[in-house]
């Protein structure tokens, strides 16, 4: 069969002669407005996003100011936290460096002999303190806290016995005998009295000894806190008079 166009010829011309003359420019300035709209469309969506994100910058700066006044604010608190802990830590360190004095001085009392009298007493925790001029260069051995005892007995026997006597004290380590010596051998009295500082009360035949007791505890150093003075080691010295009474010329008991 053959096709019939039923438009009529005139609506067929018209049709035909509208669609030439536009020469396809109607789809031209479509496509361009599409185009427009669509770049438009970007720019605004762009823009959003920059003010998005200029407003969170500006919220995240002023949240880091204000965590940085607050930091500022408690600087103070920081730093007294860290004195206090160094503070601490030094209390510490001189409570584990402490030595009980008063125990090791009450054993010394209890051990010592009747027949022995001492003339100075001196305890020092570490060599390097110096109390007078008398110190024993036997004192530097150890460095650890020390007794120096010095006086006087009946006989060196009792020296001996002094020491051994010495050696029962709780934490002793050693006992050095520094002297133990006579001033005369005659036998006779000298002419020394018990107020010229000669300890054996005008007897020459009682030796004056000198000896050292070290302990096993050893004296840890201690750092000094800032802006607080370093604290010498505990030191205690005494001296016990020599007796007034006088002692038999020979080797006897003298209390």
């Amino acid at each position: 069969m053959r096709a019939v166009n039923l438009i009529p010829a005139e609506d067929r011309r018209g049709a035909g002669g509208a669609a030439g003359r536009s020469g396809g420019g109607a789809y031209a300035v479509l496509g361009g407005l599409a185009v427009a709209v669509a770049m438009a469309s970007a720019w605004v969506v762009t823009g959003n996003g920059l003010d998005d994100k200029q407003a969170q910058l500006d919220r995240i700066s002023q949240q880091a100011d204000q965590a940085e006044a607050q930091a500022q604010s408690l600087a103070s608190y920081t730093k007294f936290a860290a004195v206090r802990a160094k503070r601490v830590q030094t209390v510490s360190q001189l409570a584990e460096s402490r030595f009980d004095w008063a125990h090791a001085l009450h054993e010394v009392a209890r051990v010592l002999p009747e027949n022995a009298w001492l003339t100075n007493l001196t305890a020092t925790s570490s060599p390097g303190v110096s109390v007078g001029s008398g110190a024993s260069g036997l004192r530097g051995a150890l460095a650890v806290p020390a007794i120096e005892v010095a006086g006087c007995t009946t006989s060196q026997r009792s020296v001996a016995k002094m020491m051994a006597r010495m050696r029962l004290i709780d934490g002793v380590e050693r006992v050095s005998l520094d002297n133990a010596a006579k001033g005369d051998t005659s036998g006779g009295t000298s002419t020394g009295s018990a107020g010229s500082g000669d300890c054996r009360g005008g007897h020459a035949q009682f030796p004056q000894f000198s000896m050292v007791v070290f302990f096993s505890q050893a004296a840890a150093p201690v750092a000094a806190a800032p802006g607080t003075a370093t604290t010498a080691a505990a030191v205690a010295s005494t001296t016990t008079p020599a007796p007034t009474t006088s002692a038999p010329a020979s080797g006897g008991t003298t209390k």
